[in-house]
């Protein structure tokens, strides 16, 4: 798997969790199944779209 897909999809996840799972619970949402569902592809997207943009960046100190 190529490193930007992989740094992508642990973005996805990341944002997922955060918001989809701990925002509703700081805001005491109820939680559905169909929001859960719809954010599994809209983040792996956002989270692709990351990876993307951030692969030919270079860490200098």
């Amino acid at each position: 798997m190529k490193r930007w897909i992989r740094s992508g999809l642990v973005w996805a996840g990341i944002l997922y969790i955060i918001t989809m799972i701990i925002f509703p619970l700081i805001d005491h949402e109820k939680f559905t199944i169909s929001k859960i569902l719809l954010g599994i592809p809209l983040w792996i997207i956002v989270g692709l779209i990351i990876g993307y943009l951030l692969k030919g960046r270079k860490h200098t100190n």
